[in-house]
C-alpha cells in the first residue's frame, strides 16, 4: 500500500509541476464539474466554454489562457483519466497553433529526457476537406470519411476514397514532414506551406515528428492543426488537441486547446522528475 500512495503523491506532485507552469505563464484555472445532465465528464472544453458563456461578452478579453483540471471518463474503456485541459480562446487563428504548440514544448523541455520519448503526429482537417473539395469528393462522403476517421475506422475512410488520386490517399499516412510536404504539393499547391513550415519547426527542434491527415482528434468540433503526443514505447498520447470552433448557448467560441494525460506523463517522466526534486 505504501508504495501505492507513494506513486500517488508523486503524480500530484507532477500535476502541480504542471499547474504552476501555466500559472506563471498567465494563464487561469476554471473548475468544471466531473458530472452533468447526468453525464460524466468526457471532454472539459465543452465545460469551460458553458461557464465562461454565463459571463457577458463585455467582461471577457482575449486572448483568454484558462485551464481545467480533474479527471475525464473514457466510455469506450470505461474507466477515468487524470487530465488537465488547457485552452487559449480568441479569434487568433493560425497564430494560436503556434503558440499552443510552444507552451507544448517548453512543457516539453521541463524534463529533458521526455523529448526521446515521445513523438507528436500532426495532422489538419482544413488540408483534408480541401483535398477532398480538389478530388470532388461530394460533401455527404466528405462528412462521412471524416466520421470513419474520427472513429478510428481507417477501412471505411479508405473503402470511401476509392476514387480518389493516390498521391492523395497518401496523405492519410504517417510520413516524416519532408516526405509528407512533397506529396501535399503535388496534390494542394495552394496550401499555406510557410504556416506549415512554421508548425513544424517549433516542434521538431525538440521532438520527432510526423504528419498523417488521417488524423483528425477525438472531437467533432476541430477545424483546423490536429496533433497527438505519443509515447514511442507504448503508443499511448501523452496528450490529444486542436483548433477549434465550438456554438455554446447561441456564442461562438474559437481558439486551440489541448488535454494533458497525467499517468501516461508521469510513466514518461517519473524517474526524470524525483532526480529534478531530489
Amino acid at each position: 500500500m505504501d508504495e501505492w500512495l507513494n506513486q500517488n503523491r508523486r503524480e500530484y506532485e507532477l500535476m502541480m509541476m504542471v499547474i504552476n507552469q501555466f500559472l506563471a505563464q498567465g494563464f487561469y484555472p476554471v473548475p468544471t464539474a466531473p458530472a452533468q445532465a447526468g453525464h460524466y465528464r468526457e471532454d472539459h472544453t465543452q465545460s469551460i466554454l458553458e461557464l465562461l458563456s454565463s459571463f457577458p461578452e463585455s467582461h471577457i478579453q482575449f486572448p483568454l489562457q484558462v485551464f481545467s483540471l480533474g479527471p475525464v471518463y473514457d466510455p469506450g474503456y470505461g474507466r477515468w483519466a487524470e487530465t488537465i485541459d488547457v485552452e487559449i480562446l480568441g479569434a487568433g487563428g493560425p497564430q494560436h497553433e503556434l503558440l499552443a504548440l510552444e507552451l507544448i514544448m517548453r512543457l516539453i523541455t521541463t524534463w529533458p529526457g521526455l523529448a526521446s520519448r515521445t513523438l507528436m503526429v500532426m495532422g489538419h482537417l482544413g488540408l483534408l476537406n480541401q483535398v477532398l473539395t480538389r478530388e470532388s469528393v461530394p460533401d455527404v462522403i466528405v462528412t462521412q470519411i471524416r466520421q470513419a476517421l474520427r472513429s478510428g475506422n481507417l477501412v471505411t475512410a479508405e473503402s470511401l476514397m476509392t476514387h480518389t488520386t493516390p498521391k492523395s490517399r497518401r496523405l492519410l499516412l504517417s510520413k516524416p514532414y519532408k516526405e509528407f510536404l512533397d506529396n501535399l504539393r503535388k496534390t494542394l499547391p495552394e496550401a499555406d506551406f510557410d504556416h506549415l513550415s512554421r508548425l513544424e519547426q517549433v516542434v521538431h527542434q525538440h521532438v520527432e515528428t510526423r504528419w498523417d491527415l488521417s488524423l483528425t482528434g477525438n472531437w467533432p468540433y476541430y477545424t483546423d492543426l490536429v496533433f497527438s503526443l505519443y509515447l514511442k514505447d507504448v503508443g499511448q498520447p501523452v496528450l490529444n488537441g486542436g483548433r477549434f470552433v465550438q456554438e455554446i448557448n447561441g456564442r461562438s467560441w474559437q481558439g486551440v486547446g489541448f488535454t494533458l494525460y497525467l499517468d501516461p506523463l508521469y510513466h514518461a517522466v517519473g524517474q526524470e522528475m524525483e532526480s529534478l526534486m531530489s
